[in-house]
């Protein structure tokens, strides 16, 4: 058995922004003179656009200046903070936004890569617009890891929303307000079931405490979700909403906390559940963030088998370990025919690294005590659950 050792090296690029306001990227044509009314300063940032990039964020800028170029550096540079801030609550859990590091101008415009601008309006002295800053995945990692702050650092797949009050109704006013667009957009999409009598006939059935994942994947698979969140809420007639989850699904069962929330008397039920779903959502965005956030500073080491079946699978299989972001070297420590035994260097749990690895088509398992890794994808675990 011959040893061989293949450093896999992953590196960071960082791009230097030069001087305010950051140069626009992609080089697109930009709508320019909008006649549509630009929003004014005082308004609300508008809702982060995620469309598959956690690192994308759209607000609306406003200044006045002696001159309308001034204007427009003022304003599109002062977007950058509002827009770091939603960017960086979006990927990392809510207990440490206090530990962020405040960053001037300059720090904030390392970490754009670019903007791109809509609804433009100028006068000589005044600038408004919708513009959308795209952040550097890169630079805003290290930013993280030099500042020792977990975060999750990949979006996950669609989960399933079973809306319940006490059982499952396409047609509630429960399931309804889940059924928004907004919350299929969310790092974690939330998606409904297509709510047809196919779905009625196996959910309406089911109760919160003892429905398994066996009953719920047929309805999961046809939205293209691999996991499910069961949501039941009360009543809001009574000045309040109790909200109790359960995330059922391959792997290992975790707890998600149970929610009450006040209503206002006089409160349309439809409003009620609207906001309801709101916090809802926010509170399972907000478990998923702390389930999957990556400690850098916490470093492993794995030692896994690895059966060969030919050139092209070996290569593959090395090119997409070296692409999971916890890890940072793969050595191989023994070769022989038809299998090899690698090291594989992490950053975080092995159970992250097991999961990121799924998101490659690679699974990471333990059996009969030890690791193997192989291509395709994972066998749903047994749990609890099921």
């Amino acid at each position: 058995m011959r040893a061989l050792t293949i450093f896999c090296v992953l590196s960071t690029a960082w791009l230097t922004m030069a001087a305010a306001p950051p140069p626009r990227k992609p080089a697109a044509a930009t709508p320019r003179h909008a006649t549509a009314p630009a929003r004014p300063s005082a308004a609300a940032p508008s809702a982060p656009a995620f469309k598959g990039d956690p690192y994308s964020v759209t607000v609306p800028v406003d200044a006045t200046a002696a001159s309308a170029s001034v204007a427009q550096t003022l304003a599109i540079n002062g977007g950058q903070a509002r827009a770091w801030d939603q960017v960086s609550h979006r990927l990392i859990p809510q207990k440490d936004w206090a530990r962020l590091p405040k960053l001037d101008a300059t720090a904030l415009q390392r970490l754009v890569r670019g903007y791109t601008v809509a609804g433009e309006k100028r006068s000589t002295t005044r600038y408004t617009a919708e513009v959308t800053y795209i952040f550097n995945p890169g630079a805003v990692r290290h930013l993280f890891r030099v500042s020792n702050i977990t975060f999750e650092d990949q979006g996950g797949t669609a989960i399933l929303v079973v809306a319940m009050s006490p059982s499952y109704n396409a047609h509630s006013a429960w399931a309804q307000a889940f059924a928004q667009s907004k919350f299929s957009t969310m790092p974690y999409p939330l998606v409904s079931p297509i709510g047809d009598a196919v779905d009625q006939s196996a959910l309406g059935p089911l109760r919160l405490v003892d429905a398994s994942w066996g009953a719920v994947e047929p309805s999961a698979s046809r939205v293209h979700a691999n996991e499910a969140i069961l949501v039941d809420a009360t009543s809001p007639a009574s000045g309040q909403m109790t909200v109790r989850m359960r995330r059922i699904g391959p792997g290992k069962p975790f707890a998600i906390p149970d929610l009450v929330i006040p209503i206002a008397a006089g409160t349309p039920p439809q409003n009620a559940y609207a906001t309801a779903a709101d916090q809802a959502a926010a509170a399972i965005e907000d478990t998923w963030k702390l389930r999957t956030s990556i400690d850098f500073g916490r470093k492993s080491k794995l030692v896994a088998e690895v059966r060969i079946v030919s050139l092209e699978q070996w290569s593959d299989l090395l090119a997409k370990l070296s692409a999971v972001p916890i890890i940072s070297d793969v050595s191989v420590q023994a070769m022989n025919t038809g299998e090899a035994r690698i090291a594989i260097s992490y950053s975080g749990t092995a159970d992250q690294l097991r999961d990121l690895a799924a998101q490659s088509n690679i699974v990471v398992a333990s059996r009969d005590g030890m690791w193997w890794v192989s291509p395709g994808k994972a066998a749903p675990q047994a749990s609890s659950d099921e």
